[in-house]
């Protein structure tokens, strides 16, 4: 699934390159002629010579009607792809411990403590293995092909000079929510009870609900959020940059038990919840407290 994550992001980079106007249609020079009646009529210093109409056109008009010529756009989507690694090879190995020793708690394998410290021992330990595994690969193709997709589209509508609000978030949000939805649905599959099955759609409905109001609340409630704490006497550069990051943070108290009820559903079926006679609410409240701070880990480095 994770190619065809990277199939959408490049097909919305080849519709914004179709709309993007040509630089010959914006780069073309026109020659200005003036046409005054002196010029015209042939007044110069040369007595008989009949007058040359002059244009003001001159190479350094030139220069400045040609203005600076737009670098090619494939560097600069390369150069967008380029930082988009970066930025995930600096998040990935935390989120990686983080996601894969929470859906080994939910499935019973291990306590959340011993898992988290487990994984992130392999990251001293066996390094190789740790950055060649199905979880980090997946985090890391996550927030690539998520940074990516907010670069290309700021990229693109900069090329074709148009507002880049819009397009991004689009972008950004369809991103990130499809690439989350399919790296959990991975995860709860390698690292789920039970040998490897199809994925519940109620269990992919709650991974995109906690996905939407994670977007809710990291792009839509931190202005309300801001204008609240200015009312209540914070400066507004400060009271902007609290809720930033305070906005997504809280909103896990609130996705932690989604997200766990999204695992458990693909975990226990409903045989095995009237066995257990564990409630399904329950099990979306265990360890709720350290899940939800190591899910707040989690979100609080990509808004620093």
């Amino acid at each position: 699934m994770y190619h065809l994550h990277l199939l959408s992001v490049l097909l919305f980079t080849l519709v914004l390159l179709l709309l993007t106007p040509t630089a010959s249609a914006v780069t073309t020079p026109r020659r200005v002629v003036n046409l005054s009646s002196s010029q015209h009529l042939g007044s110069s210093k040369s007595a008989g010579r009949p007058g040359r109409s002059r244009s003001s056109f001159s190479p350094s008009s030139e220069k400045s009607h040609l203005g600076r010529r737009r670098p090619p756009l494939i560097p600069l989507l390369l150069a967008d792809a380029f930082s988009a690694c970066a930025c995930s090879a600096l998040l990935s190995p935390v989120v990686a411990v983080i996601d894969k020793s929470v859906t080994l708690a939910a499935a019973g394998q291990a306590t959340l403590g011993a898992a988290m410290r487990g994984e992130a021992a392999k990251v001293v330990s066996s390094p190789k293995t740790f950055f060649s595994s199905p979880s980090y690969l997946w985090i890391f193709g996550l927030y690539s092909a998520t940074y990516l997709s907010a670069n290309a589209a700021s990229t693109l509508c900069d090329r074709a000079s148009v507002p880049s609000s819009g397009p991004k978030f689009l972008s950004t949000t369809l991103t990130n929510i499809y690439a989350c939805v399919s790296k959990d649905a991975a995860f709860a599959r390698m690292f789920g009870s039970g040998p490897p099955r199809v994925v519940p759609y109620a269990s992919l409905g709650l991974f995109g609900a906690r996905d939407a109001g994670t977007v809710f609340s990291s792009f839509l409630l931190p202005p309300r959020a801001a204008e609240a704490l200015e009312r209540a006497g914070v400066g507004k550069e400060r009271a902007k940059n609290v809720a930033q990051i305070a906005c997504p943070v809280a909103f896990q108290a609130v996705s932690a038990p989604v997200h766990l009820l999204g695992l458990d559903i693909y975990n226990r079926s409903a045989e095995e919840v009237k066995k257990e006679g564990r409630s399904r609410i329950s099990a979306s409240f265990k360890d709720y407290g350290a899940v939800v701070g190591a899910r707040m880990m989690r979100v609080l480095p990509a808004f620093r």
